[in-house]
């Protein structure tokens, strides 16, 4: 019998069965039906199923990221986009499916020897189905990113294309089989009902799913709020403190000036922790009282990749690759995180709406300095002004002042690396308490030292103890400096990145009291904040917690709008990613 007498056979069976009767189907499957055999058919058949596999996850990804990223209204941007995710998704689709052919050869092989045929794939073909949908519903979370209508379109494309790669998958394995056996199974292992009946059913659910996690968004509204005279508010912010810490030296009074306010009127609350999370994430949530989904500061930097303008600032699972591979190719530049990527307003921007003078220190997301009525000194202050980065500093004319404040508050201390944190928070409550906050509405001020030394790992357990005294001492002295010029002092202690399960919130303010010990999340603070400075209440936020009294608000709105940007890109950006490397973040 010729060679091409077999062949002919199994084709007419092929198409007896339907596997032929699609262009889909026939571009894998007759390779199956060439006499080609060893490496060279093995590496062209993960080559073409490699190539159809990268084309349908590229566009999905680039798809999926393009509206994280707001990129879906400029095509040469998504375009960019597609070529940076295809090109690694080729070379692993194509030795993911190379390496699943030579293990399928394997044990093809022993199947023979035992008496058994190619209809075995369709075990094969399930468990690839499997496996697709388990990859692909890793990056649930980075869906729920996206807006509503992004969310729901990619819910509904992901189980399609999970089909789609499953089928690719087991037409792979088919033609592998029929090549090394000249069987063809004896009846359609995968049936296209079937096929087209759970990818409908699959993009309902994960639809519907989407759907239902995705409450529609108000429509902005406009710039100017509605306010009541309000009082004067602070807030302070202490990162790698636990909730123990914070209780024994309640208790024992080694924290007088708190106590002295929570006497006056104050509840202690409990932090709940969302899951883990970026310091970034964690306090921009607080700020803004806003989940992380929709103010937008998911991690401390972005990517650009080469030829495009934006920024990523939300790269989900493609961070490791752009972060190793192409930082080191060249072709993905890292870029810290900056004030215009958040897109909620924090309660600090409320207040200066009206042109009401603020103080900000130090707070995630406020690099570069943008103008604001008062005096802003963006996250990574300490250190920029010592580089010299004027982008650190609204308004401009403050630059020199707080320069030379830097360099007194260093001379002073900082003799060692391990002081440098602790210099750094030293200065920034100087300029809390200096005599612009003396006129502010608002002070608002973030306090890391802690949380970096113990991330640093260079101090020992029995002197970092000694630094937890430190600067609880000095958070409390600074509380106390606060409240004889604000009514209501609210100071958030987070464990940050040492891994405690709960913070705490002291909010000072006469006539709070609480029995029992409440609980407050991340979202909550801000609107207690925002009630007690005169602000309107937002339907995106919770309302205050009852354990207090809080003033009627002038107006209830949908929402306060989307934070526009005023800033431009800073010059110095290198500078500030070199900070918050430094700083161990990155």
């Amino acid at each position: 019998m010729s060679e091409r007498e077999p062949l002919e056979s199994v084709r007419a069976e092929l198409r007896r069965l339907g596997y032929l009767s699609h262009r889909f189907e026939r571009y894998l499957l007759q390779d199956a039906l060439a006499p080609r055999g060893g490496w060279q058919g093995l590496l062209r058949l993960a080559a073409r199923g490699g190539l159809l596999v990268a084309v349908l996850l590229a566009t999905a990804a680039s798809l999926a990221l393009a509206a994280a990223n707001r990129l879906l209204g400029a095509p040469a941007e998504l375009a960019l986009l597609f070529v940076h995710v295809g090109v690694p998704t080729l070379a692993a689709s194509t030795l993911g499916l190379l390496a699943l052919l030579v293990a399928y050869r394997a044990v093809l092989a022993v199947a023979r020897r035992r008496g058994q045929g190619v209809w075995r794939l369709a075990l094969a073909g399930a468990g690839a189905l499997g496996v697709t949908g388990v990859g692909l519903a890793l990056g649930w979370q980075f869906l729920l990113e996206l807006p509503r209508g992004g969310r729901v379109a990619v819910a509904v494309a992901v189980p399609l294309v999970a089909v789609a790669i499953a089928k690719l998958i087991a037409d792979a394995l088919l033609a592998l089989g029929i090549r090394l056996t000249r069987q063809v199974p004896p009846e359609r292992m995968i049936r296209r009902r079937w096929i087209a009946a759970s990818a409908v059913v699959s993009a309902l659910v994960t639809g519907g799913a989407a759907l239902l996690l995705s409450p529609p968004r108000p429509r902005p509204e406009p710039v100017a709020l509605p306010v009541a005279p309000g009082e004067r508010v602070a807030l302070v912010g202490v990162d790698g403190v636990l909730a123990d810490e914070v209780d024994y030296r309640l208790a024992s009074g080694a924290l007088p000036r708190l106590a002295e306010l929570l006497h006056a009127g104050g509840v202690v609350a409990r932090l709940e922790r969302p899951a883990p999370s970026t310091p970034a994430e964690t306090w921009t949530t607080i700020a803004t009282g806003r989940s992380p989904a929709d103010h937008g500061v998911r991690a401390l930097d972005g990517f650009r990749l080469l030829g495009m303008r934006t920024v990523l600032a939300r790269p989900g699972p493609w961070r490791l690759l752009w972060s190793h591979a192409g930082a080191a190719l060249g072709v993905a530049e890292q870029r810290p995180l900056l004030s215009g990527v958040r897109r909620a307003p924090a309660v600090w921007e409320l207040v200066a709406r009206g042109g009401r003078p603020v103080v900000v220190v130090n707070w995630w997301g406020t690099y570069p300095a943008e103008p604001t009525p008062g005096l802003l000194l963006a996250h990574g202050g300490w250190e920029q002004l010592a580089a010299g980065d004027r982008a650190a500093v609204a308004p401009a004319a403050a630059f020199d002042e707080l320069a030379a404040l830097a360099r007194e508050v260093a001379a002073a201390g900082a003799a060692a690396p391990a002081d440098l944190p602790l210099a750094a928070d030293a200065f920034h409550r100087r300029v809390a308490t200096g005599a612009a906050a003396a006129a502010a509405r608002a002070v608002a001020v973030y306090l890391p030292a802690l949380d970096l030394i113990a991330a640093s790992g260079v101090t020992p357990r029995a002197a970092f103890a000694a630094l937890v005294d430190h600067e609880l001492a000095a958070a409390d002295a600074l509380a106390g400096e606060l409240a004889k010029r604000a009514t209501t002092v609210v100071v958030v202690f987070d464990p940050g990145r040492r891994g405690g399960s709960e913070g705490r919130v002291i909010v000072a303010r006469a006539g709070c009291a609480a029995g029992e010990r409440p609980s407050l999340d991340a979202r909550g603070v801000a609107p207690l904040v925002a009630r007690a400075a005169g602000l309107p209440q937002s339907a995106e936020l919770p309302e205050p917690p009852d354990f207090c009294a809080w003033p009627e608000p002038p107006a209830r709105l949908a929402t306060y709008g989307e934070r526009r940007p005023t800033a431009a890109t800073a010059t110095a950006e290198r500078e500030y990613l070199e900070t918050l490397r430094s700083l161990g973040y990155l």
